[in-house]
C-alpha cells in the first residue's frame, strides 16, 4: 500500500456534495472511422501499466482516525470505469456542455479507483467527445497532462506499447488489526508535525514580513487573503454545475504577449478579466475595486518532480481590474501585479498548501475534518462569511503535436478544475496543439449563464489582438524613422 501524501489528503477530506475534488478535460474527436468506445476499451487494457493511479483504491483507517491509503485493488474492474453515452439532439455544445456539467457534479465512487471515462455519441457532424474526471488526489493538473501522452497517439494507427516490467499484483485489503496499529502510529506523531507546520508557517511569515525577502517595503497593491470583494458568483453552492468550452488561437495569445511584453498567462488572465466584467455588467455588480484569482503555480522539484509524490501546489494571488473599462490597460495592471507576486512567491520558499494542509491534518482527525466541511458547506455561513478569493484560474501546457484516440483525430481539448467553498467558478485553460481552450465550471444555481464568460474571453483576445497588430505597426514605423534620422545625420 502507498500512504497517501499530505495534501491529497486533504482533498479528499474537505469534499463534499458541494465541492466534488475531481478535475475533468474534455476531448473533441473527429468523426471517427470505427467505434471510439471499443478501441478505447482495447487501448485502456494494454495502457494500464502506464497510469499507476488508475488501479488503486482508497483505503482508509477505522474511523477515519489514521492516514488514507491507496491499495492496488483486487477488485479492479475496467468495465466499470469506461461508461458509452449520447447527447440529447441536435447534438450541438450547448448539449454536450450539459451533459458535462451533469458528469461534473457526481462525485467519484470511493470504493473504486477515483476516476471514470464517457465516450459521448450523438454529437453533430458524427464527432464524439471524451470527457475523462479524475479524483484531484490521484492527480493534479500536471499529471493529467502526462496521462494524455500515456492515453493518446501521435498518429491515427496507433503505437506500439511495451508490456509492463513485471506482472501487476492486486493487493489485499490490510486487517482491522493493521489499520488500528497504523492509526495509532499516526495519532502519536499528530503533535510532532503540527508544530512543525506551525514552524514551517511562521518561518514564511516573517520572511515576508521583511526577514530575507528582495523588496522590504510594504505593497500596499498585494492581494490579499480575505480581501476579496463580494460577487453574485460567491456564496453558498449548490451541487449542480454549468459547464463552458471556448477556443481561439493560440498563435494569438503569442502574438498579445509579444506585442505588449507580457506572458501567455497574463493574457489569460487578461482575457478572463474580461469575461468576468461582462458577466458582472449583465448582473448589473461590476465592483469598484479588483477582484482577487488565486493562480497554483506547480512546485515539484527536479526534472518534473515524483510522479507518485501527490500533489505538490502552492499559488500566487492576482487582483482582476474588472473595473476597468480599457483592455490593455488591464493587461498591463495584471502583467505589473503577477511579476509583484512571482517575485513574492519565489522569495517566500514555502510551500503553502502542503503546510497549511500539515496544520490542519494534525491538529484535528479526518473524520473530524470532513464533517467540520459538511456542516460548513450545507450552512448559509458562506453566504455571511467574506471568501479568500474570487475564484480560481489555471493555465495549463498541454501538448503541441497532432493527436488521436482510438484514431480518431483529437480537435480540442477543454480542461476543468474543481471549485472550492464560496467560490462559484473555476476557469481553466489548456494550449493544446494550436489552439487555447478555455473550461469554465460554475455552480449552477450562482452562474447558469457561464457561457457569457466564455464567450466575453474569445472576444477579448480578439480585441487585443487587433490592438496589438496596431502596436506593432506603431513600433515599426518608430524604428524606420529612427534609422532614416540616424543615416541623414
Amino acid at each position: 500500500m502507498m500512504r497517501i501524501s499530505t495534501q491529497d489528503a486533504g482533498m479528499l477530506h474537505a469534499e463534499t456534495l458541494e465541492m466534488p475534488m475531481h478535475t475533468m478535460g474534455v476531448l473533441l474527436l473527429e468523426k471517427p472511422a470505427h467505434s471510439v468506445y471499443d478501441g478505447l476499451r482495447r487501448a485502456m487494457q494494454k495502457r494500464l501499466h502506464l497510469i499507476g493511479p488508475f488501479r488503486r483504491r482508497l483505503v482508509a483507517g477505522p474511523l477515519q482516525i489514521g492516514d488514507p491509503h491507496w491499495l492496488e485493488d483486487p477488485d479492479f474492474d475496467l468495465d466499470r470505469h469506461i461508461h458509452r453515452a449520447a447527447v440529447l439532439p441536435p447534438g450541438g455544445m450547448r448539449e454536450l456542455e450539459a451533459f458535462a456539467g451533469e458528469v461534473a457534479a457526481r462525485l467519484l465512487d470511493r470504493s473504486r479507483p477515483l476516476w471514470e471515462m464517457h465516450v459521448v455519441e450523438g454529437l453533430r457532424g458524427g464527432r464524439v467527445a471524451l470527457i475523462v474526471k479524475v479524483h484531484h488526489a490521484a492527480m493534479d493538473g500536471g499529471r493529467l497532462v502526462a496521462l494524455m501522452g500515456a492515453l493518446l497517439d501521435t498518429s491515427p494507427r496507433g503505437r506500439r506499447v511495451p508490456p509492463p516490467d513485471h506482472e501487476w499484483i492486486p493487493e489485499r485489503e490490510p486487517s482491522l488489526a493493521w489499520m488500528a496499529l497504523d492509526a495509532s502510529r499516526t495519532l502519536a506523531i499528530k503533535p510532532f508535525n503540527a508544530l512543525r507546520a506551525i514552524t514551517e508557517i511562521g518561518g514564511v511569515l516573517l520572511r515576508n514580513r521583511g526577514g530575507d525577502a528582495p523588496d522590504t517595503r510594504p505593497d500596499e497593491h498585494r492581494p490579499k487573503v480575505f480581501e476579496a470583494q463580494p460577487t453574485p458568483f460567491n456564496g453558498r453552492l449548490s451541487a449542480e454545475r454549468a459547464v463552458a468550452m471556448a477556443d481561439v488561437p493560440f498563435d494569438d495569445v503569442k502574438l498579445i504577449k509579444d506585442a505588449f511584453g507580457t506572458t501567455v498567462n497574463d493574457v489569460v488572465l487578461a482575457a478572463s478579466c474580461a469575461g468576468l466584467r461582462a458577466w458582472l455588467l449583465a448582473h448589473d455588480a461590476l465592483p469598484e475595486q479588483p477582484l482577487v484569482a488565486t493562480v497554483p503555480v506547480a512546485v515539484r522539484s527536479g526534472a518534473g518532480g515524483d510522479a507518485e509524490a501527490g500533489n505538490r501546489v502552492s499559488m500566487i494571488l492576482a487582483q482582476l481590474p474588472v473595473h476597468d473599462d480599457d483592455a490593455v490597460r488591464r493587461l498591463r495592471s495584471i502583467n505589473a501585479g503577477t511579476s509583484r507576486a512571482k517575485q513574492h512567491h519565489g522569495s517566500s520558499k514555502g510551500d503553502v498548501f502542503r503546510q497549511t494542509s500539515d496544520l490542519l491534518l494534525n491538529v484535528s482527525t479526518p473524520w473530524m475534518l470532513h464533517h467540520i466541511m459538511a456542516l460548513y458547506s450545507g450552512s448559509d455561513l458562506p453566504d455571511r462569511l467574506p471568501v479568500p478569493w474570487n475564484l480560481v484560474i489555471s493555465n495549463l501546457p498541454g501538448p503541441r503535436t497532432a493527436l488521436y484516440c482510438a484514431g480518431a483525430r483529437v480537435q480540442r481539448v477543454y480542461p476543468f478544475g474543481p471549485l472550492q467553498l464560496g467560490s462559484g467558478l473555476n476557469i481553466t485553460v489548456m494550449s493544446a496543439m494550436d489552439r487555447l481552450c478555455v473550461g469554465a465550471l460554475a455552480c449552477k444555481r450562482r452562474m447558469p449563464d457561464v457561457t457569457l464568460v466564455t464567450a466575453a474571453f474569445v472576444a477579448e483576445i480578439a480585441q487585443l489582438k487587433k490592438l496589438a497588430r496596431k502596436a506593432q505597426s506603431r513600433t515599426r514605423r518608430g524604428s524606420g524613422g529612427n534609422s532614416t534620422r540616424r543615416m541623414a545625420g
